[in-house]
């Protein structure tokens, strides 16, 4: 009988885009309530008299459940199965953000909310990343950089649609009416198209005139075993590390370059820039990380982010320099989430992906909610970024070295065949 060739990535996309398609969808939800606060943040100030620290302490506590949940939630996803879990996360998140509009003037009101959010969020990427992983191995790469591609065009898309209902019908109508279109938008494709990783994926064959077989389900490492791996840990580390220290200024990104001189129409204009290169990073660094190491890519990806830092304290008040690190950033930085993604799923495999991934995304999410924290307070003190920029320097060098440590893939089917 004629050998089984593996699927080829054209074959796999065939099979699963809609999957992908679905995936993107999911991931886009993550950065609604956070994209969209900051056109929310004066009406808001203006209406209830609260400081701008207590409105925005919400995208904190949405990274703090992520790093309490995360691990939880990895392990509800691989007991109960993606498609159920991303179906309520989706309709959590919605609700979350549409029930925003009600707030009636106490802050534990508010508080509360973002903590509905963040629960939802706690499950994000995960839940959306384990059946694409599982479900492409040739064309693994970019299918997750696509799939994570989602977070960067609502990042695009929000300020603009929020500012558009803003203006319409206050931010109570424009906070409801972002729940109500994202609803519309992702709820249907998921419940169409997402569907959990199945325990024997069906390889199609490249035999002409075969019938499809199903294929064994990927090997891996258990989740005792991952959590006894030094590799987890350079690659939880090296996530915290480039996360904290690239998100500290990207979401100050606009009060940063204002510190370094920026008018504040060139502060915006450069600003905008980060979204498009992030989604062209992203779509590139998935091609290449079929084709090349993950690790190799994000080292280069964190070391260099050094590009944004370095440039802005050579040449503040530069606006050509400013956009130069800022499109460095987001061509090189953009690569950085879907390889570590890329990276759990090849060095852990699929058995526990889950919950191991979902311990990795632990300390990314305490990166993106302790980063911009850590920054904001040094600024209140010093009032000055520049202690900001020189930090992010040795954070982005260290991780670089972390990914890169972390070596070439096992070969999980050798392992199990030989034991």
């Amino acid at each position: 009988m004629p050998e089984k060739l593996p699927a080829t990535a054209a074959t796999e996309w065939r099979a699963h885009w809609t999957v992908v398609l679905a995936a993107a969808a999911g991931v886009s939800l993550s950065a609604v309530s956070v994209s969209s606060l900051g056109v929310m943040m004066e009406p808001i100030e203006q209406e209830f008299g609260w400081s701008r620290t207590q409105i925005s302490l919400g995208t904190s506590l949405v990274s703090f459940m992520a790093v309490l949940l995360a691990t939880a939630v990895g392990l509800a996803i691989d007991r109960l199965g993606a498609r159920f879990v991303g179906i309520v996360a989706a309709a959590l998140m919605c609700a979350g953000v549409s029930l925003m509009s009600a707030v009636a003037g106490e802050l534990w009101q508010w508080w509360s909310l973002w903590l509905v959010v963040g629960l939802a969020a706690s499950a994000m990427p995960t839940v959306w990343l384990l059946p694409v992983t599982s479900l492409f191995q040739s064309g693994r790469g970019l299918a997750v950089a696509i799939t994570l591609c989602g977070s960067g065009i609502s990042t695009s898309l929000i300020p603009i649609v929020a500012n558009a209902l803003l203006a319409e019908y206050g931010w109570r109508g424009a906070y409801l009416g972002l729940g109500a279109i994202w609803a519309a938008v992702v709820l249907p494709l998921v419940l169409l198209f997402f569907r959990s990783a199945p325990k024997a994926p069906v390889a199609p064959s490249r035999t002409a005139g075969e019938a499809l077989e199903p294929m064994a389900p990927l090997p891996g490492l258990t989740a005792r075993e991952g959590f006894a791996s030094p590799k987890f840990y350079k690659l939880a580390l090296a996530a915290f590390l480039s996360m904290s220290a690239g998100v500290a200024l990207i979401l100050n990104l606009v009060p940063v370059l204002r510190y370094t001189g920026l008018t504040p129409a060139n502060a915006a204009a450069v600003a905008g820039v980060i979204g498009l290169a992030t989604i062209v990073g992203r779509i590139a660094g998935g091609w290449l990380m079929d084709r090349m190491s993950a690790g190799t890519i994000a080292a280069l990806s964190s070391a260099g982010a050094i590009a944004l830092p370095a440039l802005l304290l050579i040449a503040p008040g530069s606006v050509m320099a400013a956009t130069a690190g800022v499109a460095i950033y987001g061509l090189l930085g953009g690569a950085k989430v879907p390889a570590v993604a890329y990276l759990a799923s090849r060095h852990f495999g699929a058995r526990a992906f889950g919950t191991l991934y979902g311990a990795t995304n632990t300390a990314i999410a305490l990166g993106v909610g302790l980063g911009p924290l850590a920054a904001n307070y040094v600024y209140d003190l010093t009032k000055s970024y520049t202690p900001v920029m020189w930090t992010a320097v040795p954070f982005l060098a260290i991780a670089a070295l972390l990914y890169l440590s972390l070596g070439p893939y096992p070969d999980f089917t050798k392992q199990e065949a030989a034991a």
